[in-house]
């Protein structure tokens, strides 16, 4: 879906048939066939494992899992192309080799790889070529461009194959700073929106924003959870005292960690020993600020599993933050039993259906907080909360976002043909 006449309207898309193999061998899903898709993220585990990263590897999951041969191109800090498979996936690591001069001319560094990853992708694009940052975007138009330019002067005639389709998972809700912040990022995500057969966006917060500043129509997929690492647990109990639980970077501005901190203490106002447990962040200078908090202590979660301990043994996943798409945190707490509390009109409020599974704090104070905070934690005192909490997002898994995905895989097949 490129550029229309507005948002649709339950970010549904239509019913479609199951595509069969393009006569060039390219597979889909409903014909039993086999695809090869290649999806794009400027960064991967283990260097970065922020929520898009997470997105990516479950849907790489969900694609190996039901027959097919996805592969990711990315970039790292290295000094030579670098390939790997990882639980089936097949990644290639490039060098980022335009950095300091992106740098010097303010543009983005995410596209650092291009240099290498544009010749790479135009000689084999694989069957469909799937963004997930703007820069990546651009990429996968160009790159796309330029297989089919290359197939059209091939020796021997004119090259029958379809175009390689291209599919934009815009992962973040975008505004208009940000996209002037830097060179040619404005007009590289509006240019390959347009181009791209699909655009998809978190939530219909996300969705409009997008609409409203982009002209650009998407389509409403959630990101997926991994319901099987993310689960209740009843042999894992809370902690015995009252414990609040943020599992984002507190580096990032946008998750107003300092918020929270003044919010807590109005917490332990009323429920005095209240503790709050805050992602350990890479800067130890913040590090050491944190600790300092009375009631505030560290915790390393890169660790799935630690993560997941953490969500079921927590009394309330806070996520305070402006700007925010979805709320992966918010998603992965409820699949662990524990509510949320997040605010009015962010992407995580349509996650927190209701006041059995958490709290919205209607506006962004400390005062708003700390009494939604309060609130959640009267909550999780409640032995039915935890399997509310699990039902509120039973149809995030990872089968379901695979298979939502494929539709419109095969959307973007369609629209090339």
């Amino acid at each position: 879906m490129s550029a229309a006449d507005g948002p649709v309207a339950d970010g549904r898309p239509a019913a479609s048939p199951a595509a069969s193999p393009a006569a060039d061998g390219r597979g889909t899903d409903g014909a039993g066939a086999s695809l090869r898709p290649t999806l794009l993220n400027p960064v991967f585990w283990p260097e970065v494992r922020r929520g898009s990263e997470r997105a990516v590897r479950s849907l790489a999951d969900g694609l190996v899992a039901r027959g097919h041969r996805p592969r990711l191109v990315t970039s790292y800090d290295g000094r030579l192309p670098r390939y790997d498979v990882e639980d089936g996936l097949g990644i290639t690591r490039l060098p980022r080799v335009a950095s300091r001069y992106l740098w010097r001319t303010v543009a983005d560094d995410h596209a650092a790889h291009h240099p290498l990853a544009t010749p790479l992708l135009a000689a084999d694009p694989g069957d469909l070529l799937h963004a997930f940052y703007p820069t990546d975007a651009t990429l996968a138009v160009r790159a796309a461009a330029a297989h089919h330019a290359l197939g059209v002067v091939r020796p021997g005639g004119r090259d029958r194959r379809p175009p390689v389709p291209v599919v934009l998972s815009v992962m973040g809700p975008p505004d208009r700073a940000w996209a002037v912040a830097v060179r040619g990022r404005l007009e590289g995500l509006v240019d390959a929106a347009r181009a791209a057969q699909v655009v998809t966006t978190l939530s219909r917060f996300a969705q409009e924003r997008v609409w409203r500043t982009f002209a650009v129509r998407s389509e409403i997929v959630p990101p997926p959870v991994d319901l099987d690492a993310f689960c209740l647990d009843p042999a894992t109990a809370r902690h015995e005292t009252p414990t609040i639980l943020f599992a984002s970077d507190p580096a990032g501005g946008a998750k107003r960690i300092g918020l929270l901190l003044d919010a807590l203490a109005l917490v332990r106002t009323r429920r005095p020993g209240t503790r709050l447990l805050v992602n350990r962040p890479v800067d130890g200078t913040l590090g050491r600020r944190l600790a300092a908090v009375d009631g505030v202590g560290l915790v390393d979660l890169d660790d799935r599993e630690v993560l997941a301990d953490a969500y079921r043994r927590a009394w309330v996943t806070a996520l305070p933050s402006t700007n925010e798409a979805f709320g992966l945190v918010v998603a992965e707490s409820l699949a662990c039993g524990t509510p949320g509390v997040a605010f009015a009109g962010e992407g995580p409020a349509e996650v927190l259906t209701g006041d059995d599974v958490g709290r919205i704090a209607p506006e962004p104070t400390p005062a708003s907080l700390a009494a939604a905070l309060l609130g959640a934690l009267e909550l999780a005192e409640d032995p039915a909360t935890p399997a509310r909490c699990r039902s509120a997002v039973r149809g995030l898994g990872v089968p379901e976002h695979t298979a939502r995905t494929l539709e419109l895989y095969a959307r973007a097949f369609a629209a090339v043909r």
